[in-house]
């Protein structure tokens, strides 16, 4: 527990944002009806950010991740990539599970009067497994993942604020509601976190504490060598 508790402390520009996202969303969804959530965002649109929402999107998918991943090899940077790998697994794994038993309807499926809906012409619109966001999940994976592996903690407002974006845009191109980025985001950090947590206590049993005259002993060795 100590273990999580220290890397929330150190992470805390990522996931004190992100603390504050699920609070947020929380009170949104017990204000607003599903319906007017995804009409008050979706019909706030532009033939400008149709594009730059189409790319965005696009942080989400698992190519990027897959990247970033191929990064941490090239470089060889062994741990950060077994981290990465298993927190993105764990997150598919939990959402297509959850996803697919669900089977609920996406937004174009759901309205029978689908004509106010705003859609993106050269964006395929998907009609079943709604719920979560597979890709809010994949954003949050990676942005969490990216923010514990940064030794600049700082830039997590950034990274948490691409993750937000990505998932905004899912419901901007009418594949989702509210409610399935905003499970989707907690369960993409969740994941992240607590692999990231894991490999970190698994590291701390495995290292040998030594006790003061141990420690005064292997300096005084060290230093007469």
């Amino acid at each position: 527990m100590k273990t999580f508790v220290t890397l929330f402390r150190k992470n805390t520009y990522f996931f004190l944002t992100l603390v504050l996202w699920v609070l947020a969303g929380g009170v949104m969804q017990s204000i607003f009806t599903p319906e007017e959530l995804f009409i008050g965002i979706n019909r706030m649109h532009h033939p400008l950010t149709d594009v730059l929402m189409t790319g965005i999107t696009y942080l989400g998918d698992g190519i990027s991740f897959a990247v970033v991943l191929v990064c941490m090899l090239v470089t060889r940077k062994f741990k950060p990539f077994l981290i990465g790998l298993t927190s993105v697994l764990l997150m598919t794994l939990v959402v297509q599970t959850v996803k697919h038993m669900a089977d609920a309807p996406r937004p174009m499926l759901y309205f029978q009067e689908a004509a106010f809906v705003h859609t993106v012409k050269w964006v395929s619109v998907h009609y079943h497994n709604s719920w979560p966001s597979g890709h809010s999940a994949c954003a949050f994976a990676l942005f969490s993942y990216l923010s514990l592996i940064d030794n600049n903690k700082r830039r997590g407002l950034l990274l948490i604020g691409l993750a937000l974006v990505a998932a905004y845009s899912r419901i901007y191109l009418a594949q989702h509601f509210f409610a399935d980025i905003y499970i989707g985001s907690i369960i993409g950090a969740l994941a992240s976190f607590v692999v990231y947590g894991l490999f970190e206590f698994r590291n701390l049993t495995r290292t040998p504490v030594l006790c003061p005259h141990a420690e005064a002993a292997l300096l005084a060795e060290a230093k007469l060598g």
